[in-house]
């Protein structure tokens, strides 16, 4: 099989094109038992929510199943290459055969078709998703020849991709669902060094993905620091403040106050006094 022919089209590929009467294993689609399936070393969906897996069972209990899994010959038995799913539920539904097409494929035909037809069903968490698009990136292909595969932007590759460099905790927060894809762009937005305080935000105040975004305008945002006067100031009060004996303070440069504090009616009297300036009666 070419590679244009597994990147491009996947699973759909092979169960639509013409098959010869026998393959390596008999005729091209055959029931084989679930107990002499095994799974792939790799396997891009890492989660099957068990509400949707005995949805499916009780579909296939019903019409069975309808889209062979696609395998190949591992010793007696064969390995999973695309329907990991479809062979769990079937199971749950006590299927003893499933029908599968049997191909005989190299590593790399089936890693890439594996992860391909995953990919094109959309119903990958984004992190499965993140790291199908990185093992077709390890595999030697460029982001363009995977968005391709996939009919996808390489926009969309990209920024699937960059939740790769999110902060561990914040990985761990969006496998488990704690936060969304959503809010894993907004950490991401965030300086680095703001990133785990973000994730914090999100969680104890239970942000929506707006309110997540605006922290990226407020997150560094701080009350201005009062302006301290220019040194020579600076003496300027400490030498009023001793000669008055109240505290003085100077703001401004060009323009500006000059502030005097007193406590009672006679201490007014008397720091006027020390400035030359009678008090009235």
């Amino acid at each position: 099989m070419s590679k244009k022919s597994s990147l491009g089209r996947g699973l759909d590929a092979l169960l639509s094109r013409p098959q010869s009467a026998e393959s390596s294993s008999g005729t091209a689609v055959q029931n084989v038992r679930v107990d002499r399936i095994v799974q792939a070393a790799y396997q891009p969906r890492q989660v099957f929510e068990p509400e949707a897996l005995a949805e499916l069972a009780g579909s296939i209990r019903e019409k069975g199943v309808l889209q062979p899994l696609l395998v190949r010959p591992r010793g007696e038995n064969f390995e999973i290459v695309a329907g990991e799913r479809r062979w769990r539920a079937a199971q749950l539904a006590g299927l003893v055969e499933v029908p599968v097409l049997i191909r005989d494929l190299g590593d790399r035909e089936a890693l890439e078709l594996a992860i391909i037809e995953n990919l094109q069903r959309e119903d990958l968490g984004p992190l499965e998703e993140a790291r199908a698009y990185q093992a077709l990136l390890d595999q030697g292909l460029n982001q363009e020849a995977v968005a391709q595969a996939v009919g996808k932007g390489r926009s969309t590759i990209s920024n699937a991709l960059r939740l790769l460099t999110l902060p561990e905790a914040a990985l761990r927060a969006l496998e488990k669902g704690e936060i969304s894809a959503g809010h894993a762009r907004a950490i991401l937005a965030q300086p680095e060094e703001d990133r785990t305080w973000a994730l914090d935000q999100i969680r104890t105040r239970r942000l929506n993905v707006r309110e997540a975004e605006a922290l990226k305008r407020t997150a560094r945002t701080t009350a201005p620091l009062p302006v301290n006067p220019p040194r020579p100031y600076r003496q300027v009060e400490l030498a009023l403040s001793r000669r008055t004996g109240t505290k003085v303070r100077i703001t401004g440069e060009d323009k500006g106050r000059v502030e005097l504090n007193y406590a009672s009616r006679e201490e007014l009297d008397r720091i006027l006094e020390l400035l030359g300036y009678a008090a009235e009666d």
